[in-house]
Order: structure tokens, then C-alpha cells, then sequence
């Protein structure tokens, strides 16, 4: 298993995951999907921007591929000082479904949504009891704090 996978994400992916897209391998083919179930953006711009990113991983749909599949590796079992228990982090959502049902996971994409929205020790902490309590995955930060 690769952990540097966290900490260098591939450009297309990353800038997917900023704008609450999710990137899949489907039939064989790397897709784009909405991540966000609203938004405040324009649809047909959100459209056309996911349509673009899209198109540009075809362009490089090797390594983009290649990336998605190191994901899937990803199941790991951490002990966090912050959260003050342990937490799995996995690669990918058919991964999530492995992890029992009463303990908590995130996703990479989540971990990274975290980290860009800087938050404090104590905004983390509650955050991890939401989820806790309702699971689910982070969809999006940027927006609501900027909002």
C-alpha cells in the first residue's frame, strides 16, 4: 500500500475533488461524476465544467486510471490523537462498505477536503461525531465556509 497517494494527488484529481467532483472508472473508462446533489452554481456552467474535466482525464486517461486503481488499495486503520480514537481511511467507496458498520472511515477525497479547510482540532472533533452518528461521506467544505 502507497500512502504517498494521500500526500501527492494526482492535478485532475485534486481539482475534481475541489469542485465536489468524483472521478470513477466505469465500463473500462474514467468518468466525471457530480459529487454535490445542489449547487449554487449555474447547471449548465457546473455541466460544462464537469464535461471539461472530464475530457481532460480521457486525454491522460492512463495515468488518471492508474491513480483511481492505486486508490482502491487503500484501507488503513489509524489511531488519531485529534479525533482521540481510531479511524480507518480507505481508498475507495467500494472499500467503505468493508469497514463495520458501528466504526467510522473517510475517504481520500475527504481527507483532502479536510485539510484545504484548515480547520481547528475542536471543529474536527465535531465534524467526526456527526459523522459518528449519521456516516455519510464529506461532499463539500470550500463553499459553505466561504458562504
Amino acid at each position: 500500500m502507497n500512502l504517498k497517494l494521500l500526500n501527492s494527488i494526482h492535478p485532475l484529481i485534486e481539482e475534481a475533488w475541489f469542485n465536489g467532483f468524483e472521478p470513477v472508472i466505469q465500463d473500462h473508462r474514467v468518468i466525471v461524476k457530480d459529487a454535490l446533489p445542489t449547487s449554487d452554481e449555474d447547471p449548465f456552467e457546473r455541466e460544462k465544467s464537469r464535461l471539461d474535466l472530464e475530457e481532460r482525464m480521457r486525454s491522460r486517461e492512463a495515468d488518471v486510471t492508474d491513480y483511481l486503481k492505486s486508490l482502491d488499495e487503500i484501507v488503513v486503520k489509524i489511531d488519531s490523537k485529534i479525533l482521540d480514537c481510531q479511524v480507518w481511511i480507505v481508498g475507495s467507496k467500494k472499500r467503505l462498505s468493508e469497514i463495520p458498520p458501528q466504526e467510522v472511515a473517510y475517504l481520500p477525497q475527504e481527507v483532502f477536503r479536510i485539510k484545504k479547510a484548515n480547520w481547528s482540532d475542536e471543529a474536527l472533533r465535531k465534524i467526526h461525531r456527526i459523522k459518528k452518528i449519521f456516516g455519510g461521506t464529506i461532499l463539500d467544505i470550500e463553499r459553505k465556509l466561504a458562504g
